[in-house]
């Protein structure tokens, strides 16, 4: 079986899944982001480990599972202290780890601990926020946040066959040797095509002033994340950040673009609007 024939057949039983999870909510929609961040985290571990670094696996699982279960039950307010607790304790277990053989570099441990904890546990766990927010109502907040999904994936479509079909200048070869200027442009293009259409087909208490805003952050800041992504993985040697969803590589690989776009959104609806 292809590789091509494998990502639809994925494609084709997950994306479904996904629909039904994010339109119902509550407590699936929380355990779906929970999987995601963890396991996305969990994967970059991985990826320090191939440099020499020994993060804290344990307690970025258990910072990131606190930081879902406070968007849920909207105490945002609490997010400071959990930081902060977070990172002393963080100190404190690096502290007294002993040193595997060979050696390893505090400094780093310390780094690649807390990174993913801001980069991909906070910024994914703002969906929960989005999804448990008031700004909608319970069923258009799922219906907005499909949105959102289906804007990214056509994006990131829109952006692969156009850079393939026409593409001629390197986007950021150092990084990404294969992304065109462009497919980027092709990408933002239909950015905004399809958030002008989930504006007026199914979420038509959004403003113009919004659709612009959610294309802009996807078109834009969707593909500069796939890019931060890859500039990890180059740095660690690998192609992929795990082969745990067939034909598709990691799951880090598969939600770089919602990992900006996420908590972008969530700034755009909850203190800029």
């Amino acid at each position: 079986m292809g590789n091509l024939t494998i990502r639809v057949l994925v494609a084709t039983i997950g994306i479904p899944l996904i629909v039904l999870i994010t339109l119902y909510g509550k407590l699936p929609f929380f355990a779906f982001i929970l999987a995601i961040s963890t396991l996305a985290t969990y994967e970059y571990y991985k990826l320090a480990n191939l440099k020499n670094s020994a993060p804290i696996v344990l307690l970025g699982m258990l910072a990131i599972f606190a930081i879902d279960l406070i968007f849920y039950f909207d105490k945002v307010q609490h997010l400071v202290s959990l930081f902060i607790l977070t990172i002393l304790l963080i100190g404190l277990v690096e502290l007294f780890r002993k040193p595997k053989p060979g050696g390893w570099s505090a400094i780093s441990n310390l780094a690649t601990t807390l990174f993913p904890i801001f980069y991909i546990g906070l910024s994914l766990g703002t969906l929960i926020g989005l999804r448990e927010s008031k700004y909608f109502d319970y069923f258009k907040a799922g219906v907005f946040i499909i949105s959102i999904f289906a804007i990214i994936w056509i994006c990131d479509t829109a952006a692969y066959f156009v850079g393939k079909s026409f593409g001629k200048r390197k986007l950021y070869e150092r990084v990404s040797p294969n992304k065109t200027v462009e497919g980027f442009i092709g990408g933002l293009i239909f950015a905004f095509i399809s958030s002008f259409i989930a504006k007026y087909a199914v979420l038509d208490s959004l403003t113009i002033y919004d659709a612009v805003a959610i294309a802009t952050i996807v078109g834009i800041f969707g593909q500069l994340g796939d890019l931060v992504e890859s500039l990890i993985k180059r740095d660690a040697g690998v192609k992929d950040s795990s082969n745990i969803i067939p034909g598709h590589g990691g799951v880090f690989d598969r939600f770089d673009s919602l990992i900006y776009v996420a908590p972008l959104v969530y700034i755009y609806f909850t203190v800029l609007k």
